[in-house]
């Protein structure tokens, strides 16, 4: 028997099928994104990439699923310590790197199989690398740590709560809290009332909570992304606990009322028993803070405002645009109208944070001069506005966990080519 049965059918298929951007696509974002942001390849992320290509040959091909542990299923494990040369100089490095690998297949086979139609292949894909990242570099902190007692543990704990207790003293930090716990309670708000009232929820509703990121992320980035930075954490770890307990149903109480009110706002896109939509906005405009490897100081580098630039504005604008007004079609059922509304919402926003969010038409018209002196910075933020648009348009996966990988990619890896593609242009 196939696995196939278990992905979430797209359009209106009965069963789960893969696409090309299954498997082409989805599994480099992270290794692209880490390139992009580093300079240096990823060996770690390359290898969770050459895992998601063996399990669809082990487990999602139509000639069914292999049982057991292959000899396939550890190579890309013993191509990750045999290439990476920093894991010579430590085994507990080595031993973790081999063991994050290689659980790769079992927790996406897990995932997929107990979630069953919550996920695409693609999508699978960049959730289990994103969770297999983010437990190998938590472990990584353990390695320098003098000692892994409890108290010693707990005295690492408590020294960082007295650092966030003293980094939220300050007037800037107490203001950023207070308006994002406004921001919130307004949010469940909107979704009491729909619910209450039962009033239709359309395109155009749900952008009210991209507004409630955008106004979240653009001050939290501008005046204290490490707070934002924890918090967004913070805030997906409660998000998807609350989701594992509204699918368990252990508290009907609680759990009823939960799906009601969030299958209100469910699009086509959801599937299985899994809601997933508010997890996903939330993630997708919070993991180009969570790639970062640089500093926070400000000001923070516009890579780290992909995600609202993508998911936030472009993304919204595109939609709001599309269902307007909207007449060329791509095969993906996208508009041009959208994909054109979507990359000049994006680029007056990337405009106004470039100038401290100022927008007046003086510096609209210099940066239309800069553009066609072919000004290499300029010429950047236009190229990843369009390579996120062609992938908006051209990709059949989640928005909110694409565009920010692909715009944050864009943007710290055209750089690298673009001198070259000026001097050409000059010429």
């Amino acid at each position: 028997m196939t696995n196939l049965n278990h992905l979430r059918p797209r359009g209106k298929a009965k069963t789960g099928e893969i696409s090309l951007s299954d498997l082409l696509f989805c599994p480099v974002l992270f290794p692209i994104a880490l390139y992009a942001g580093t300079s240096t390849p990823s060996v770690l992320s390359s290898s969770l990439t050459l895992s998601s290509w063996i399990v669809y040959l082990l487990d999602y091909r139509s000639t069914g699923s292999q049982t057991g542990f292959p000899f396939s299923s550890f190579l890309p494990a013993w191509l990750c310590i045999a290439t990476s040369s920093d894991l010579t100089t430590s085994r507990f490095r080595l031993y973790l790197s081999f063991w994050t690998v290689l659980l790769y297949r079992p927790l996406f086979n897990k995932i997929i199989l107990k979630f069953s139609k919550s996920f695409t292949f693609g999508e699978g894909s960049i959730i289990v690398q994103g969770i297999l990242l983010a437990l190998h570099s938590s472990l990584l902190r353990l390695e320098g740590m003098d000692s892994y007692r409890t108290f010693h543990m707990a005295r690492k704990v408590a020294d960082w709560l007295k650092w966030f207790q003293d980094h939220c003293s300050n007037p800037t930090s107490m203001s950023l809290l207070t308006s994002w716990v406004a921001l919130s309670v307004l949010s469940v708000l909107v979704v009491i009332i729909y619910k209450v009232l039962d009033w239709r929820v359309t395109t155009a509703t749900r952008k009210i909570f991209h507004l409630s990121v955008i106004l979240v992320y653009l001050p939290g980035l501008k005046y204290d992304p490490a707070l934002l930075y924890y918090c967004s954490i913070g805030a997906t770890l409660v998000f998807i606990s609350l989701e594992l307990l509204r699918w368990s149903e252990k508290l009907p109480f609680l759990t009823n009322g939960l799906s009601a009110y969030l299958k209100h706002f469910t699009d086509e896109k959801e599937g299985g028993s899994l809601i997933l939509t508010n997890i996903y906005l939330l993630v997708g405009v919070s993991l180009p803070l969570w790639l970062w490897p640089g500093s926070w100081s400000s000001p923070v580098p516009l890579s780290l405002y992909t995600g609202i630039l993508s998911v936030g504005i472009y993304d919204a604008a595109a939609s709001l645009v599309g269902s307007r007004f909207g007449r060329l079609r791509f095969s993906s059922g996208k508009s041009l109208e959208g994909m054109i509304g979507g990359c000049l919402a994006a680029l007056i926003a990337i405009i106004a944070i470039q100038n401290d969010y100022q927008l007046t038409e003086d510096i609209i018209t210099q940066f239309g001069e800069e553009i066609l002196a072919l000004n290499p910075r300029h010429l950047t933020f236009v190229a990843a506005c369009l390579v996120t648009s062609v992938a908006e348009v051209m990709v059949d996966q989640v928005d909110n966990l694409i565009l920010p990988l692909v715009m944050y990619s864009a943007l710290l890896g055209i750089p690298k080519v673009m001198p070259t593609l000026i001097t050409k242009l000059s010429i």
